[in-house]
Parts: structure tokens; sequence; C-alpha cells
């Protein structure tokens, strides 16, 4: 099915029932997953993009299995490219139309200062060439000299300033963050909310408010709403849930316990009448790094929390994001330092296992490798998670103004588990021989130097790697981004165990975990012993393996290991 912006309103009222009766059919659980672009994305680019996922996803025997609505949710983008059919792509396209449309203060600032530089060479030129004549002589004096390089460096400032205001309109990020603040976020808020208002107009009632009671009172449980998004699609979609919140609805109002300063109410996943958050999975996510760090500027904090899962792919090495996306952002993103401008997508866990950074631990990071525990405080985060700056490794808690007043119990950066694909090698098709770096060489270094940065971005835009988008053509990082979202975790492990190597992995992992150790982990928590928790421990080891041997770093969320693994209660007081 496909929902286009020019159909008619009967026509998309028929489709939206469709989508509705669907959802409500069947007794099985359903769900609704949505997949978002990022920036500088082709319509038929995105269009190929979201039937490989359908074709993953009919052919995978695990998701196949589930109830769901995948919908690839297209918000208008522009694109720019060197070599192009569509002419209106091409750079020298755009840089036309930015030169077109200067307004009257850029345009006589470019139109002096190209005059100005045009005369002073054209004079400077003929001088040149008279004086080749031996017939003609001429000597400046130092006054005139001084003249001629104060007009080439006056009109060459002026030049360069609307010359950067050029190259910014052509980069077409400012425009494309227009787009999907103005355009993107609207468009798919007003989708949601008419699948919400169309399974409620279904439901048995005389009244909408008969309707939404009944609704809320049958067996039907609400319908997850999941997303995986990439780039500026993660923006789109966090801004979403931001507007989808009832900030009317006490029930979402937090208050304190009395004498404490623990807050009472868990956030709710519930958005709307029939959805509830499930999983967030954001590969290069282009938002800022203190979206989450426990500070009152932390404005995604309202959204993020409330999914039941959030997974964050990111890699030190993502040239699209520590260079441009931060460079551009320079300019309007309100820090005072630069390493608050870093964006999510470069985050990185730390793994070192010496002060050098010469050793470093793959697979999860924060699991026992005795036991299989993960150490419950989501405090940890902020030590095991930051971004490379200034040449060295620096944690969330190194980012943390000492200035800036924390205003929440505990950081929203410990309900994301974090995959850091920085020394990420895999197959991408069935005809690689070997396994090569997905989005960096995978030089195996804590820290990557500005050379190290400087050889990516050739090999971004001469070799033709993907360092921004190729989570989603490794064949492991692949599989866990979409089992991720239309499975969730707890399932994701079970299916490790149809893998191919799972056996010899398994038996390996058995002989080396001490059951032991793991029964009085389990005891020490105040849990009952039985083979299920010990299972998924063992899997999770699984996991851990797996990532390892393709050079993977992970930070289990603490969430995961007492929900998923453990089967405790999810606690979200303090968020």
């Amino acid at each position: 099915m496909n929902l286009d912006v020019n159909d008619a309103p009967n026509v998309t009222n028929r489709k939206l029932r469709e989508i509705a009766s669907f959802l409500t059919s069947h007794d099985k659980e359903t769900e609704v997953v949505i997949h978002i672009h990022g920036y500088n994305t082709r319509n038929k680019d995105f269009e190929n993009w979201v039937k490989e996922i359908q074709h993953y996803i009919n052919n995978d025997k695990f998701i196949n299995q589930k109830k769901i609505v995948f919908i690839g949710y297209y918000w208008p983008s522009e694109y720019i490219t060197l070599k192009s059919d569509n002419e209106d792509e091409l750079i020298s396209s755009h840089f036309g139309k930015a030169i077109r449309t200067l307004p009257i203060f850029f345009r006589t600032i470019y139109n002096y200062a190209s005059a100005g530089l045009i005369t002073t060479f054209a004079f400077i030129l003929a001088i040149l060439s008279l004086s080749i004549s031996d017939n003609f002589s001429l000597t400046l004096s130092s006054f005139t000299l001084f003249l001629l390089a104060f007009g080439i460096a006056f009109f060459a400032c002026l030049f360069g300033y609307v010359f950067c205001a050029i190259l910014l309109r052509v980069s077409i990020y400012f425009r494309d963050n227009y787009r999907a603040v103005n355009y993107g976020v609207p468009d798919l808020v007003d989708f949601i909310r008419q699948i919400d208002n169309t399974i409620i107009e279904q439901t048995p009632g005389n009244t909408r408010d008969e309707k939404k009671w009944n609704f809320a009172q049958s067996n039907q449980p609400r319908i997850k709403l999941s997303f995986i998004a990439h780039s500026m699609g993660a923006f789109v979609t966090t801004n979403v849930i931001r507007v989808l919140s009832d900030i009317f609805d006490e029930n979402s109002i937090p208050t304190l316990v009395e004498g404490t300063n623990q807050l009472q109410l868990q956030p709710s996943p519930n958005i709307g009448n029939v959805f509830s958050l499930g999983r967030l999975v954001i590969a290069s996510p282009d938002i800022p790094i203190e979206t989450i760090m426990p500070e009152r500027s932390n404005f995604l904090r309202s959204s993020l929390r409330r999914f039941e899962e959030s997974y964050l792919f990111s890699s030190q090495g993502d040239i699209i994001l520590r260079v441009a996306s931060t460079a551009a952002n320079y300019i309007s993103f309100p820090a005072n330092t630069y390493d608050r401008g870093f964006r999510l997508g470069n985050a990185v866990v730390d793994s070192r296992i010496d002060t050098a950074g010469l050793f470093m631990k793959y697979g999860i990071v924060n699991q026992s490798d005795e036991d299989g525990s993960v150490n419950p405080d989501a405090e940890s985060s902020m030590k095991q998670i930051g971004i490379v700056s200034d040449n060295r490794l620096k944690s969330l808690c190194d980012i943390l103004s000492r200035n800036s007043k924390v205003t929440q119990n505990e950081a929203i950066a410990g309900l994301f588990t974090y995959f850091d694909c920085t020394d990420y090698k895999d197959v991408t098709n069935e005809n690689d021989q070997e396994p090569k770096g997905i989005l960096t060489r995978a030089l195996r270094k804590a820290v990557l130097s500005f050379w190290d940065c400087l050889v990516l971005i050739f090999d971004n835009f001469v070799l033709g790697r993907n360092g921004h988008g190729g989570y989603f053509q490794g064949e492991l990082s692949k599989k866990i981004i979409y089992r991720l979202a239309f499975l969730g975790f707890r399932d994701f492990l079970i299916s490790l165990q149809d893998e191919p190597d799972y056996q010899e992995i398994f038996e390996t992992i058995d002989a080396q975990v001490d059951r032991e150790a793991v029964q009085t982990s389990l005891q020490s928590q105040g849990l009952e012993i039985d083979t299920g928790k010990e299972t998924f421990i063992k899997l999770s080891r699984v996991l851990s393996q797996k990532c390892e041997d393709k050079g993977i770093k992970v930070f289990l969320a603490p969430e995961r290991y007492l929900v998923d693994m453990l089967g405790k209660q999810r606690d979200r007081q303090g968020y």
C-alpha cells in the first residue's frame, strides 16, 4: 500500500481504514514499526531501501511470525550529488540556485566584491603585461602596493563571507533540518493521529467518548509503536513523540515523594488512545549528545524515557556527523564548548583495558565473564559512554558541565543499549569472501587521530565507503537492528539459538561460565534460581561473542539485564 500526499481525501481515508482494520482484526498483539530516513535522501533511494527491509522481514522466520504493519515514512528531504541523471540534483545546479536566490544584502556584497576582485586583478595583469615590454617602465610606490594588497584582502573577505553562506545553503543541511521540523514531524504526527482516530471510530459505541471507553475496557491490547530511524530521522522521531505526548494528562505529571528527591510517577509508554511506545532503534542519530545528559537542557528526555527499549548504533569514525553536522550546527547550537556540539551518532563505548588504550574489550563490555551479570547501576553509562575530542576519550561525566544543574535523579543515558561499530568488520553480501571494515578501516584504536579522520573523508567521498549508513549493510548489524526493532531484546536472544554457529559458541560459553557463580549472583539479587534465567544469561554471552568476533563494542542497558534476562519489573522512577 502506498499513501501519497496527492491522494484524494476519500482514497486516503480508505487506506487508513484498511490499516486500522488489519491492526484490530486479529487476536494476536499487533505492532506498527515505522522506518524514517535521514538527511540528503532521494525518494527512489528510500523506496528501494524500504523494499529491502520488507524482503528481509518477510524472509526472517522469526519476524514473519508476528503481526506487524511496517511503514516506510519519507519526509521531503532534498538531495545533492556529484553525478546524477537529474540536473536538479547536481551540486552545480544547487550552486546556481543559491546564487540566484541570494537576498539583496548578500547579493549587493557579492556583486561589489566580485567586481572589486575582477577590477583589481585586471589592473595587476595589465601592469604585468605592460612591464614585459622593453619600452614600458613603471615603478609603483609602497603606498600603491599597499592599496592593491588591501583592496584584494578587503574584497576577498567580503566575497568569502557571502561564499560561506552559499556553501551552507548548498550543503542543504539547514534546509533539510527545516523540512524535517516543519514538514516531516507534523505530517507523521497527523498520520499516527489519524490511525488512532480511525481505530476509535471503528470501535462499537454511539458517541466518541463511549467508543474510547469501550476500546479501553476491551481485551484489545494497545498497539505497540516502534521506530527505526537513521541520522536526521532520529531527530524527526524524537520530536514526533514529544508532540504526541499529552502534556495536559494529569497522569503524566511527575510528583516528588514527600521529603525526598524521588519521583512518584513512572513515565507511561501510552500514546493517544490505542498506541503504546515499544522500541526505538536509532543509527547515526543526528541529535545532540546532551539529549542523554541529566540536565535541564535535555529537551528530548520526555520522549526518550517513554520507550520500553532503546538502542543506539554509533561510530567514532562517522565523518558526516563528526565534521559536517558538527560544523554546520556550530552556527546555531547554543553550546559554550566544542564537546557539547557532538552528535549522538559519534558516541563511543569506553572498553579500554589499559590506560594507554592499546588493548580493548569487545562484545558486551559491562558484562561479567564469570557469572554473566551486568552492573545494575544505570549511572555506569555516564562513565563508560563518551566521545573522542581533542585526541582523547571523554566520558559523559567529563562532558557534563560543572556549572550545569543536574535536574534528574537518573541519567537517560542508562536506558540505552549502545552498539559502537567503529571497528566493525563483516561481509555485506554473499559474494564477499573476506570481512572488511564497514564504517571505518577497523584500525582497533581507542582514539582515531586527525590523520585517520582525513583518510576516512577520502574513503567516504572517493572510495564510496558508507561511514554514515553502513549499519544497514553489514550482515550482523543489519540482523541486530531489524530483530531488535521487530522482536525486542528478549525474543532476539531466543532467535540466536537458530544461528548456524550457535551450538559451537554455546558449548564454549557453557564451559567458561561458572554455573555456581551465576546462581550466587542471582541469589544475591533476591531472585529464585531457575534454568530460564541461566539460559538468557548464556544467550547474552552468545550475542557478546558474536559482536566480539565482528569488532562491535556493546554497552548493555542495565534494564535489559534486569527486565528481559532476569524477569524483574521495569522501574523508571527518577527518569
